[in-house]
């Protein structure tokens, strides 16, 4: 079971604050309203090509998708508020393949649901975009981010990149 709490909506707002961007979202299942309070820390990326995205390109309309540790607080009001670790955006509702969560070395696991083989040619990085071993992921948080995976249980890919979340 993930340690992150996924929230998934569509952009209706953005509003700069001295301190963060604030993101109004609606959720699409039941058009609930949360707000994504974004900081220097937020990991910000599109989510088919896996690269950063600058806040000044956020517009309405774009899906969104985040991640938010279970048990970061969260303040206490209506719109939901949250600061979220990892946020994915895209233009269109399209989202391929990606997973929060802490990896195991020795099962090659993140969480218990999905089975990573790291090539040579997956991407890893630590949260400020610096490469690192892929011996620093064991035991610890990260996103994964691949095309495709089997169909087995769990399923199983090769992914594109790996971030280190947090440390």
């Amino acid at each position: 079971m993930s340690n992150y709490i996924h929230f998934k909506g569509i952009l209706t707002e953005l509003n700069e604050t001295s301190s963060h961007f604030a993101l109004t979202c609606q959720k699409q299942e039941d058009n609930s309203t949360f707000i994504l309070n974004l900081t220097k820390e937020t990991l910000l990326f599109h989510s088919t090509s896996y690269e950063p995205v600058p806040v000044s390109e956020l517009k309405q309309g774009f899906f969104i998708h985040a991640y938010v540790h279970e048990l970061q607080p969260a303040t206490m009001i209506f719109p939901p508020q949250f600061s979220p670790l990892l946020v994915l955006v895209n233009e269109e509702d399209l989202f391929y393949g990606n997973k929060v969560g802490t990896y195991n070395a020795e099962t090659s696991l993140v969480e218990e649901d999905l089975r990573i083989s790291i090539s040579p040619n997956t991407t890893i990085l630590n949260a400020v975009g610096e490469s690192i071993a892929a011996e620093m992921l064991d035991g610890h948080d990260i996103a994964v981010f691949f095309k495709m995976s089997t169909r087995s249980i769990p399923p199983q890919t090769t992914p594109q990149k790996i971030i280190l979340l947090g440390d």
